[in-house]
């Protein structure tokens, strides 16, 4: 029995699809990769995450912001915790008539509501005014230091947060650049201020994009539609994960956009764009994306894949980067971009923290990023931006 043809060790009925990246078992899918015989394996999700080294104690304009992006969850915290929700007061008082008969009952009830919002308002600035002197001209990206200014209350608090994954409530909404805004009647004209704001959330276009027929001489093959398919549909799933902001981690951004593209880390070629789509998802769930991504922002143990939300928006999501050639070019600048910066960064790494990358690239099932991957993962996106800079509209 050849390779291709080989079973999958659980149902064994269908033909193997993937691999585990901890104890090789081939399967098939989802259900038989969390079926009862490969269940100790799937649920041994390691706890450790990676440390980011330390930056310079300077405070700058850029980590002000960082703060009070902090102070802010902080604050949302605080308040969910003691039961406090402001839309809870948007109507209070309106539902009793101004003519009604309450008196001076109506009047105390006034007086005391604005007693209380007053008190209200000054825990808040108590509240403001302690934790920004308490953040005052600490590095944000110092998570020791930060970690070691709350208090014990705000620490337990963040850490419930943590492990039942409702940290990512507090977050705020991002919308992707690449989202159609929804059919309305109603057409409104931005002002050239909006106009160029929404504009510069699309990343630029690469501007030496070399011309497929000097690059390749042979006709391209059909799997490279359904391979960018794959490649952008990570994409999506990274630039959710980090709100739009992954270039402030290039390196970290690119470890977990490899990881899910299968075609990125093990050059796999697809012949369907829905299976394209679905094995990204597989590999968040199956590799380190899983325990490294929980271990971030949520809880490991509850198998939660917050790297791959649902497979609705990813399908979406996919759809809207492969309408346009413009939105297929920009993603893919964006990429290398990324690529790029991790690369640099590669070079002033020293040998005892690459030596820890590795490791922890082999423990976590991850690829390891060295510069010769990473060389050759430049050229394959130079590649797919010469085919999509010369294809037809398909």
């Amino acid at each position: 029995m050849s390779e291709a043809d080989e079973k999958c060790h659980f149902c064994r009925e269908v033909s193997f699809k993937y691999t585990c990246p901890k104890c090789n078992a081939l399967y098939c899918s989802v259900g038989c990769y969390k079926s009862k015989e490969h269940l100790k394996c799937s649920e041994a999700f390691y706890k450790s995450c990676i440390q980011d080294e330390l930056t310079q104690n300077t405070v700058t304009q850029e980590s002000q912001e960082d703060m009070r992006k902090i102070y802010d969850i902080l604050k949302r915290m605080r308040e969910t915790d003691s039961g406090f929700n402001p839309q809870e007061f948007d109507t209070d008082g309106l539902e009793n008539s101004l003519d009604s008969d309450g008196g001076e009952e109506g009047e105390s009830e006034e007086d005391e509501a604005e007693e209380n919002v007053t008190e209200g308002d000054i825990l808040d600035e108590d509240l403001e005014e302690d934790i920004a002197t308490r953040l005052k001209g600490v590095d944000i990206n110092d998570a020791d230091e930060v970690w070691s200014r709350l208090t014990t209350e705000e620490q337990d608090e963040f850490q419930k947060l943590i492990t039942n994954g409702d940290i990512m409530k507090l977050m705020p909404d991002y919308k992707p650049w690449w989202i159609k805004p929804k059919n309305s009647k109603i057409v409104i004209i931005p002002t050239p201020e909006e106009a160029a704001k929404k504009e510069s959330r699309v990343p630029e276009i690469f501007g030496s994009i070399a011309k497929f027929s000097d690059i390749c001489k042979k006709t391209p093959s059909p799997c490279l539609h359904y391979n960018l398919w794959n490649i952008l549909s990570a994409y999506a799933c990274v630039a959710r994960f980090f709100g739009g902001e992954q270039r402030t981690n290039a390196s970290e951004a690119v470890a977990h956009l490899v990881n899910l593209s299968a075609t990125l880390k093990y050059g796999t070629n697809f012949e369907d764009a829905e299976d394209a789509i679905v094995s990204v998802e597989m590999e968040a769930i199956t590799t380190g994306n899983g325990p490294a991504g929980a271990a971030a922002v949520g809880s490991a143990a509850g198998g939660a894949n917050f790297l791959v939300d649902n497979r609705e928006q990813l399908q979406q999501d996919a759809r809207q980067l492969m309408a346009t050639k413009e939105h297929k070019l920009a993603a893919l600048s964006d990429v290398l971009y990324l690529l790029q910066q991790t690369k640099a960064i590669s070079r002033r790494k020293n040998t005892q923290e690459a030596e820890f990358q590795k490791l922890f690239a082999l423990a976590s099932g991850s690829v390891q990023l060295d510069r010769t991957k990473l060389a050759q993962l430049v050229r394959k996106i130079e590649f797919m931006l010469s085919y999509v800079a010369r294809e037809e509209v398909l």
